[in-house]
């Protein structure tokens, strides 16, 4: 079978329960749900895990649309027999509608669920990320927005990343301070110089801000996670508030040019990883721990 035919047969299963099914997984691939799971685990369960999920998974990201630009291929919109669904989650991208490769709903949520289920160490959730993956990726089939081979290809790119992620924090675990200060200013420098595209410049901004929130929150908060479910969801809420004020906010104060989305999503960053925490503190809903901060890499 052809791609296109693949496709035809996929788009044929549209059925109105089915389609609000794939429209529940197209939301849980969305850029709006990163932004509520990203922040949730790092101000809720680990602040090690979550920097680290959210530094890989932004790497992720960015690989995909400098992916997606280099090879420009045309999404299947319109295409003979298929029918597309929730266009608009396609509408995302500068480069629409030639960002049809890789998939990035496909490397996303293996990058993000993939991650997660390895540092779990459970196989349960093993199981259900790989399940969910899998139908977060067939729902872009379902919809007609991607060609099999995009999806294909966002997952394969993702398990490369989570399992590159591994070697080199092993590596990165062994550095001092002082390098870990270069690695997180520098890094989204030189990212920035290589795609010095409108999604460069967001994904740069929020790794520096991220990068050096994460440095200064060790050494300023050392904000400890509560166990209690109440405190959780009180730090949750006042956390994702303000970083959508900031996301919103900023977007209507700034001039449309790429350089102030790099400040605005430099903001969104150091807030998440260091002023939300200081707040949390403040509002004594977290407490501070007076153990020893762990280095962003350390082994665990």
């Amino acid at each position: 079978m052809s791609q296109l035919e693949i496709l035809q047969w996929f788009t044929q299963l549209q059925h109105p329960i089915l389609t609000e099914f794939a429209r529940v997984l197209t939301f849980l691939g969305d850029e709006e749900f990163y932004f509520l799971i990203l922040p949730l685990v790092y101000w809720c369960f680990s602040k090690t895990t979550g920097f680290r999920l959210f530094y890989i998974f932004i790497l992720s990201m960015y690989v995909n649309s400098y992916l997606k630009i280099l090879f420009a291929v045309e999404r299947p919109i319109g295409a003979d027999g298929v029918n597309n669904l929730f266009v608009e989650s396609a509408k995302v991208g500068s480069h629409y509608p030639f960002d049809s490769f890789p998939s990035g709903h496909a490397q996303g949520s293996t990058t993000l669920w993939g991650y997660l289920a390895i540092k779990s160490r459970s196989p349960l959730i093993f199981s259900s990320a790989a399940v969910l993956i899998l139908l977060i990726s067939i729902s872009r089939l379902y919809s007609g927005l991607h060609w099999p081979t995009d999806i294909i290809a966002g997952i394969s790119i993702g398990l490369a990343i989570i399992i590159a992620s591994f070697f080199v924090d092993r590596y990165l675990s062994s550095l001092g301070s002082g390098i870990h200060w270069i690695l997180v200013i520098l890094t989204p420098i030189i990212l920035l110089l290589l795609f010095p595209e409108e999604e460069g410049f967001k994904f740069s901004g929020i790794l520096l801000g991220a990068g050096i929130g994460y440095l200064l929150e060790g050494k300023l908060v050392n904000m400890k996670i509560s166990s209690s479910l109440i405190r959780k969801v009180a730090a949750f809420t006042i956390g994702i508030v303000g970083m959508f004020a900031i996301q919103v906010g900023l977007k209507g104060v700034f001039p449309e040019q790429n350089i102030f989305d790099f400040i605005r999503y430099g903001f969104i960053g150091v807030w998440g990883l260091l002023f939300a925490p200081m707040v949390f503190v403040s509002l004594r809903i977290y407490e501070k721990n007076n153990k020893k901060h762990f280095p962003i890499f350390k082994s665990s």
